[in-house]
């Protein structure tokens, strides 16, 4: 199974023989490309270029005045570092070189998968030390994806929130975004306003574990909408209005594609029961309360109210100016441990799903 992918081969530079006509301008860059698609369906990938290579010395030195010791020993040191760090790698052959051949060979002999996008017809060294290879990208992420996409739940969320946790405490890089929206089939959307750390009337409150693990696999099962924090949110989603998130749900839910939404949150160690649904006062959402109820009551009984004044405004928001039909789903830590307490978290899933699934039909049928 595969968990995470090195790229390697090429440079920034466009190729459009790597792509099919579907394949537009902000995707030019192979790498960018490939990281985008994979890191979408949950997969973590090694970009060698994202590391600094200045410390070990300029590479267009004269060969007099290189210290081999000190500038290529370990440049190849690091790359074969992460290597063995991946479980896969990718090798864009399009324009080869020395370092993608010996990196693409290494990765072989250490029984990583490796994927080769290039030319036909390929020299006997590439098929020879290969699983896979294809003459676009499109295809070559479509086989590594499809390796990686029968992974239990369990352990796709473990992984999707291994990525995440890695931007629990950081904040958005210069023109990115704090959120990530992962889009779906049917027209339900599922929120996770604190997947990752937040401020709060200035006091900084750490992320809701596995929330938003567990919105983008609800996603992914279920074909749902996702909306998710992506890096530390410097305002809490949750409790104001005018942030880049409520934004970005606003727009979502003005496209038309959204018909009910459902907002996961975390619950304190001392809180009781420990699934809690809390709703507005109208007749449409109090049936899909119970409904929810009806499918977890074979792990717990769930508690069911009114929003909490103190919840914060995004459900209000969603529910009263947005018109769409929201819960919110409050979970106790048992139901987000999927490494200490995997039958608890493997039920909670299984049911929501399937009450995504259900709400998910009507509603498309009401749309036709």
């Amino acid at each position: 199974m595969l968990s995470s992918i090195y790229l390697t081969g090429g440079s920034t530079e466009p190729y459009p023989n790597l792509y099919n006509d579907a394949v537009t301008a902000p995707y030019a860059d192979w790498r960018s490309f490939a990281m985008t698609k994979l890191q979408h369906h949950g997969l973590k990938v090694v970009n060698p270029l994202e590391f600094a290579w200045t410390e070990f010395g300029a590479v267009d030195q004269p060969l007099d005045i290189i210290d081999l010791k000190e500038n290529i020993d370990e440049r190849v040191q690091r790359s074969l570092d992460l290597i063995d760090q991946c479980d896969g790698l990718l090798a864009n052959l399009n324009r080869p070189n020395y370092g993608t051949a010996m990196e693409l060979f290494y990765a072989y002999r250490h029984h990583k998968m490796v994927t080769v996008v290039g030319q036909y017809p390929f020299s006997p060294w590439v098929l020879s030390h290969s699983q896979a290879r294809f003459a676009d990208i499109e295809h070559a992420l479509e086989y590594i994806i499809g390796k990686q996409s029968t992974s239990e739940p369990l352990v796709w969320a473990l992984q999707y929130e291994a990525l995440l946790a890695e931007r629990y405490e950081e904040l958005p890089k210069s023109g990115e975004s704090d959120y990530k929206f992962i889009g779906g089939e049917i027209p339900a959307l599922i929120i996770a306003p604190h997947a990752t750390a937040f401020f709060c009337d200035g006091e900084f409150q750490e992320a809701e574990s596995f929330t938003g693990s567990m919105a983008a696999l609800l996603g992914r099962l279920s074909s749902s909408h996702a909306l998710i924090t992506n890096y530390c949110c410097v305002a809490d989603p949750l409790s104001y209005r005018e942030t880049p998130f409520c934004r970005a749900l606003a727009d979502i839910v003005k496209a038309g594609q959204i018909g009910f939404a459902l907002v996961l949150l975390g619950a304190q160690w001392d809180e009781s029961p420990g699934l809690q649904i809390q709703f507005k006062d109208e007749k449409t959402e109090e049936e899909y309360a119970n409904r929810l109820k009806l499918q977890l009551l074979n792990i717990e009984q769930a508690s069911s109210s009114q929003f909490d004044p103190n919840l914060g405004n995004l459900p209000q928001f969603i529910s009263g100016e947005l018109n769409v039909p929201t819960l919110v789903l409050r979970l106790h830590k048992r139901y987000r441990m999927p490494r200490l307490q995997p039958v608890y978290f493997s039920l909670i899933i299984d049911a929501i799903n399937k009450f995504l699934l259900s709400v998910g039909i009507e509603l498309l049928r009401e749309k036709s």
